[in-house]
């Protein structure tokens, strides 16, 4: 269905966009428009090109505004070119307002360096993933990467902009749940198991208080267990394999309904499971009166007896 992109008024607009789409064969195209008109629903722009119907398009405006994505609702020639009117998408609406796609996003997760990286090293990675991300690679551009790159760079390389960033991310910095200091995280394979009780347990919190949201980076899991990302790897590997977590290119992970299962499964047999779910946010697993898993007023009951929990996760065992 077409969409009324006038129900809207818009304003005149003489900007120059750059917007980026994939065609049919997969390869990534880039061109200019020069802007016609815009609202804060759409913006119409003049391109030498012309681009299919329903096309997902890519825009970057240089005062980052609009900047994301929007989907081709008309095209039709005009004086020796092609008008496009574009829908914007919802985040897209929202830069209208100010609010960038960076809102969220960690900069030095994202560029995958310590908050205590070097001027070298921040040129370094940023002109390796510019070359990845930029929209004149047919295969790996990214042009949403690409702009958060951008944000990221100028943001990091300047002395004044990262002190002021360094600030307010340390405002709203992840602390460590105190939990994970107990010995039991410590020790041998003790300690291993219940280091991916750990990351389950603070997967699961995620995904059901924000549930349209679940990703938890590995900077995050860093912090609020109090472990460097090497006493991780063979955590989060082990708990990939049997498919209880995704990890996206980013290092963000997302707990899968298998994952659910286990622990809702597990959550009696367990007593560290128990500790870690109730350790953390009440929106998590909390004890019934009768001693059985309750999560949003529904009891799951545990595992029948003869389940080999053992061989899904090995639970561990006091000294």
């Amino acid at each position: 269905m077409q969409v009324n992109l006038r129900r809207e008024q818009r304003r005149n607009t003489t900007t120059e966009y750059r917007i980026c789409w994939r065609d049919q064969s997969g390869l990534m195209q880039s061109r200019h428009g020069a802007g016609v008109d815009i609202s804060n629903l759409g913006l119409g722009l003049r391109c030498n090109t012309s681009v299919p119907l329903g096309t997902s398009v890519f825009i970057e405006a240089p005062d980052a505004h609009p900047t994301g994505y929007s989907t081709v609702r008309h095209c039709r020639p005009m004086d020796g070119a092609y008008f496009i009117g574009l829908e914007f998408h919802e985040e897209t609406k929202k830069s209208m307002t100010g609010s960038t796609l960076s809102d969220d996003v960690d900069y030095y997760e994202f560029l995958q360096i310590s908050p205590k990286a070097e001027f070298p090293t921040i040129q370094r990675i940023y002109r390796f993933m510019a070359s990845r991300f930029h929209t004149d690679n047919p295969t790996t551009g990214d042009p949403e990467k690409f702009i958060l790159l951008k944000q990221a760079y100028e943001v990091l390389s300047n002395p004044d902009k990262r002190a002021d960033y360094d600030a307010k991310r340390e405002a709203k910095e992840v602390h460590q749940n105190p939990i994970f200091d107990m010995q039991e995280f410590v020790n041998g394979v003790e300690g291993e198991v219940n280091r991916r009780l750990g990351v389950l347990s603070l997967l699961y919190h995620r995904r059901r208080s924000n549930p349209e949201n679940p990703k938890v980076s590995l900077y995050d899991l860093e912090k609020r267990m109090g472990w460097p990302r090497e006493y991780l790897d063979f955590t989060t590997w082990y708990l990939r394999s049997k498919q209880y977590i995704t990890r996206e290119d980013n290092s963000d992970f997302c707990l899968t309904a298998a994952g659910v299962d286990f622990i809702e499964q597990n959550y009696v047999q367990i007593p560290m499971l128990q500790k870690l779910l109730n350790s953390g946010s009440r929106t998590a697993t909390s004890e019934s009166p009768n001693g059985k898993a309750k999560t949003n007023g529904k009891l799951y009951i545990s595992a029948p007896a003869d389940t080999p929990v053992v061989a899904e996760l090995p639970a561990a065992t006091g000294n």
